[in-house]
């Protein structure tokens, strides 16, 4: 274990990927689902009085009776809220836990447990959205896969809406590590085990990844999860090549006019 371990604990090459389940494994999962629930909490979803004021904008720019895909849904905050509102809406989550949650407690929406990377529809939908920041959480050949079956899977003038956060996020951030004992479990574990925890930063400080290693008694566990940051430009450079037009540019998901001063960017693509 500890060859491994010191393997491990070096700096992982750009765009690295862990082999470890994150979003389905059956304990992270129960703190992710806990994490959305709290409506309180800026973590797993933002905090629920963001949501509604976020539901609110989306449903005044998606026209009514609309078909909405939500992709990355969760336990359905998003979902729930536009079949709630009357759109006939899809969501699609890696989580089997948070897609049975949704199932329990929303009846009139469809709800699929997929990697939405192997989704296969085409022109199927008139709106799809991706909230929160997901969408940066994947690498680049993953962006380019999204990017290409979203495109497809919209019908004609159909809406792709998602959001991002900017470069002042990392702004000034620098690498580092630390480590926690946790004896009862926590978050990475049921059972005792140690973490220990990085931020490393690669492009400018245009991408980071946090890497956790979780050692318990008999096993040692890693966890690599990317974040990129862009600018306005970078971002309309990234989406040119898939044939979409820009329908609109915000601040934030709530549709805040864009200034270019907050953390996030919020971008609607209309497909043409």
């Amino acid at each position: 274990m500890l060859d491994k371990l010191l393997f491990l604990a070096q700096k992982p090459a750009l765009w690295q990927r862990s082999c470890e389940p994150f979003w389905d494994d059956e304990h992270i999962s129960k703190g992710m689902l806990e994490a959305h629930l709290n409506p309180d909490w800026d973590a797993a979803s933002r905090r629920h009085s963001y949501i509604d004021c976020s539901v609110k904008w989306l449903a005044s720019i998606i026209p009514e009776g609309s078909k909405i895909l939500d992709l990355g849904c969760g336990p359905g905050l998003y979902t729930k809220r536009f079949s709630d509102a009357g759109y006939d809406v899809t969501g699609m989550d890696y989580s089997r836990r948070s897609i049975a949650y949704a199932k329990e407690h929303d009846t009139k929406a469809k709800y699929i447990y997929q990697n939405y990377l192997e989704m296969d529809y085409a022109e199927e939908f008139d709106a799809i959205t991706l909230i929160y920041c997901d969408y940066a959480a994947l690498i680049p050949d993953e962006r380019k896969t999204l990017l290409s079956k979203i495109h497809l899977a919209l019908k004609p003038n159909g809406l792709f809406i998602f959001d991002v956060f900017t470069e002042k996020t990392f702004y000034g951030k620098k690498d580092r590590t630390s480590w926690s004992y946790h004896e009862n479990g926590g978050f990475w574990s049921d059972k005792p085990h140690l973490c220990l925890e990085a931020e490393y930063y690669f492009e400018n400080n245009t991408v980071k990844v946090d890497k956790t290693i979780v050692i318990t008694e008999n096993d040692l566990r890693e966890y690599l999860i990317w974040d990129t940051v862009y600018t306005k430009q970078t971002l309309l450079d990234e989406v040119a090549p898939f044939g979409f037009q820009i329908h609109g540019i915000y601040d934030d998901a709530c549709g805040s006019p864009f200034t270019g001063a907050a953390d996030t960017l919020c971008l609607v693509l209309r497909k043409g």
